[in-house]
């Protein structure tokens, strides 16, 4: 008897022959003197078929109470069809049932629910064919960033997640109880990754949670999101930072419709391969090339309107699903970035219409970081153990951070970035 790991493995080639498979029961269907058990796990569903006279009474009788989602275990024969969509059923021989699911379920597994019980009831909304299929998805994701990074050279690190002071600024910081002293979740790695630029490293990534305490109730935002971040030296301005990105971006999309082509497929995806150089513009170019439609002011950062108005425009003159803007004044980013006059190298990176990345190139000049700081009123003392890492050699060097489940929103078309969370965390949910 062949034993059978995932249903996927499960094919016509297997006419006639006696296996064991295991998964949870999606349907039963009733005919009479027919019935028939649909049986699915992670990457497959299979059809058990019951035939009054043939299939033994005991198993004839056992399926019709038999509650869906109830994890089974059958062994049966593999036969030959073409009335199921996997081109095979199976005539069960035995039927054990692993663990009986409760009734009625607390989630409509076929209709669509409201979007508070899927996520109470994440862990059987996640049994159903989309949901898990997003999931895979995002894991091969990640896998191909990681694959691109390590044949660049970059160094996969791990940085601390409870930190005694922000990178991005104090209002969306999460404190928290540590010991004695004051604490918070990291908003990002960003002091850490520019720390192993000192150390020598040159370069760096981290695939990690982030945390901002933000009250915001949108599609877009999250209090937990894991971040792509990465960080190079002896670099000379943003080029080689934006070449590096678009290059990743490529890269990623290449062998997601390459490997992942069935997936993608099934959840009705066809991905474009983006084509550099991507579309580039300066925040004051923005203004003007959006000036018909609505105003955007230079001297702040982009709202969300603004983001989807440019991806709009952008892909009827470009055709293309990315645009890098720049040239962000200093008064709205973070003191850390390097500046000439009042402008930041530095730079958005939005995917239809919605902001995935933001990188710069870093002050590593201590004299001009701390004068920065001062502008900004962070005490140096706060910034203590960032500060002394600049004291001896820091190069010059910059980097991004990504929201890759922002990227996974866009391409697979979901309706909001908690979609691509296996447990989303806003304002109002803590829980599961």
């Amino acid at each position: 008897m062949k034993e059978i790991e995932f249903l996927s493995e499960i094919s016509a080639k297997d006419d006639g022959k006696k296996i064991a498979m295991h998964g949870w029961v999606k349907d039963i269907r009733d005919l009479g003197g027919l019935k028939f058990l649909l049986v699915r796990d992670r990457t497959s569903e299979v059809q058990v078929t019951c035939i009054k006279g043939k299939t033994s009474e005991k198993i004839f009788s056992k399926v019709s109470n038999i509650p869906r989602e109830s994890a089974v275990r059958i062994t049966g024969v593999v036969k030959k069809t073409n009335k199921t969509r996997s081109g095979v059923e199976i005539i069960p021989i035995d039927i054990d049932i692993l663990a009986k699911s409760e009734s009625p379920l607390p989630l409509d597994m076929v209709k669509e629910s409201s979007v508070d019980k899927r996520f109470d009831n994440r862990f059987l909304d996640l049994r159903r064919r989309k949901n898990t299929l997003i999931f895979i998805i995002k894991s091969k994701m990640f896998k191909y960033a990681r694959e691109f990074l390590d044949k660049k050279g970059f160094i996969e690190i791990q940085t601390p997640k409870i930190v005694s002071v922000g990178a991005e600024g104090g209002a969306t910081l999460f404190p928290l109880v540590y010991f004695d002293k004051e604490a918070y979740l990291a908003q990002s790695p960003q002091f850490y990754k520019q720390m192993m630029q000192s150390a020598g490293f040159s370069k760096v990534y981290e695939i990690s949670p982030a945390f901002r305490a933000e009250l915001s109730h949108t599609t877009r935002h999250v209090s937990e999101f894991i971040s792509l971040d990465v960080e190079m030296s002896f670099i000379d301005g943003i080029d080689a930072l934006i070449n590096l990105h678009e290059d990743l971006i490529i890269y990623m999309f290449k062998k997601l419709k390459e490997n992942d082509g069935k997936e993608l497929t099934e959840l009705g995806i066809d991905i474009k391969i983006p084509k550099k150089p991507f579309p580039r513009m300066s925040l004051k170019e923005v203004e003007k090339f959006t000036k018909k439609h609505a105003s955007i002011s230079v001297g702040a950062e982009l709202g969300t309107e603004e983001e989807k108005l440019l991806g709009e425009l952008v892909k009827k003159k470009y055709k293309h699903d990315f645009v890098f803007v720049t040239e962000f004044p200093w008064s709205a980013r973070p003191f850390y970035h390097m500046k000439d006059g009042n402008i930041t190298r530095s730079f958005d990176l939005l995917y239809k219409g919605l902001e995935i990345s933001t990188g710069a190139q870093r002050e590593h000049r201590i004299d001009i970081l701390k004068k920065q700081a001062a502008e900004r009123n962070i005490s140096e003392e706060s910034l203590k153990y960032y500060l002394q890492c600049f004291k001896y050699g820091m190069p010059p060097h910059g980097g991004f951070g990504t929201g890759l489940e922002r990227i996974l929103e866009k391409l697979l078309n979901l309706r909001s970035v908690k979609e691509a969370i296996l447990f989303p965390r806003d304002p109002d949910r803590l829980v599961p």
